[in-house]
């Protein structure tokens, strides 16, 4: 895969917008809260179906390990020196896909390699996970790799109650 290209814009973070907080102590709270949604460990279902949990976390990085029918791996979240979240996602030890996180409100969004971070009106951006972490959507077309099932998108769900 190539060299990882933030997308071309600053990331937007609600902490950052609301109350000043720098960019990167935003995108370490980011790491923090995407740790969150998978601690305790969760299954999903979906696109794929698995387990997956917070396996290793520090201030600027964390793993989330998981098992799945699609193949065993990792997301590996590091706090870029652009400020972004990058998510680089392993299957079997090879690097499968790269985003880029930002938490601009309640939803967070993701990215690919040198994104233009612009959403175009009456659209979502190209991938998505719901401010409780109980979902994830991408775009296929805007992730070269990520299988498509014949309707554009990929997605998976929590089916852990968590309350």
């Amino acid at each position: 895969m190539n060299v990882p290209i933030p997308p071309k814009r600053e990331p937007h973070y609600i902490w950052n917008e609301d109350h000043q907080w720098p960019l990167d102590v935003c995108a370490s709270g980011l790491i923090d809260t995407l740790c969150g949604f998978v601690s305790p460990p969760i299954d999903f279902r979906g696109d794929a179906s698995g387990h997956i949990w917070k396996a290793q976390q520090d201030k600027t990085s964390a793993r989330l390990a998981f098992t799945s029918d699609k193949g065993d791996g990792h997301i590996q979240l590091t706090v870029d020196a652009s400020a972004w979240v990058r998510a680089e996602v392993y299957i079997s030890g090879e690097l499968k896909f790269r985003a880029w996180v930002e938490e601009p409100w309640e939803e967070k969004e993701f990215w690919a390699d040198g994104a233009d971070g612009v959403t175009p009106p009456s659209e979502d951006p190209p991938g998505r996970i719901s401010k409780r972490g109980l979902w994830l959507q991408l775009k296929c077309a805007a992730f070269p790799g990520v299988p498509d099932k014949g309707n554009g998108y990929w997605d998976v769900e929590d089916v852990t109650i968590n309350f």
